[in-house]
């Protein structure tokens, strides 16, 4: 059965918050009740930025008039939603969250709000190399390199991450069984880690490695 279309008025102020009348309330308890419910949309508002959205959006080549289209919703709303002049109940954000292809849950997580985190790097040797390491949320970074000949362990991460190599000086192997890789200066390799790997220095190198889950 198709939905109705939402219209500017149907995009509610806040995401949905329920409330329960109390039986012989009170204008205080009404008051009360209020106050409770602005309380809870400054959080919404803290907590989240819906912007995210005209960045999907763009990413899949929409108009706003195309995506309000796919939707079934009023694109003044999505509108309002994108520059967060108002926030989406609960069922429009279904509906967004069907238009871009995505999960609601997912489009909650990439619009939440998240504190700038400080983070101290730390010293990690893979075999003949040396790299500052950070970590954040299942992606790992490392920076660093190893003299000419350096050599990994065989690296066997039995995972489906990815990582990606970036050569910013010299030149390395990488070595996946009895295939070799040859990665020059400027160069990059992408791969899965479900397999071992090892790297090795052809001559001396600095390389960046990130490695983070399939998305």
């Amino acid at each position: 059965m198709k939905r109705p279309k939402i219209d500017d008025a149907g995009a509610g102020p806040e995401l949905e918050l329920e409330t329960r009348p109390t039986v012989g309330s009170t204008d205080v308890d009404a008051e009360l009740r209020a106050e409770d419910r602005r309380r809870m949309s400054a959080e919404v508002r803290r907590k989240y930025d819906f912007s995210v959205i005209r960045m999907l959006r763009h990413q899949k080549g929409l108009t706003i008039e195309k995506f309000a289209k796919a939707c079934g919703i009023s694109y003044a709303p999505i509108s309002r939603i994108e520059t967060n002049l108002i926030k989406p109940n609960l069922d429009t954000l279904d509906r967004i969250a069907e238009g871009l292809g995505i999960p609601t849950h997912r489009l909650l997580a990439l619009a939440e709000k998240r504190e700038a985190q400080l983070g101290k790097a730390v010293e990690r040797r893979i075999g003949g190399f040396t790299f500052k390491s950070v970590a954040f949320e299942g992606v790992e970074i490392l920076v660093g390199g190893g003299k000419k000949g350096a050599m990994s362990a065989d690296i066997d991460a039995r995972s489906t991450n990815v990582t990606s190599i970036l050569v910013r000086i010299g030149t390395i192997d990488v070595k996946m069984g009895d295939k070799t890789i040859r990665v020059p200066v400027g160069e990059s390799l992408h791969f899965e880690t479900g397999f071992p790997h090892r790297i090795e220095a052809v001559e001396d190198c600095d390389i960046v490695l990130v490695t983070h889950p399939v998305v």
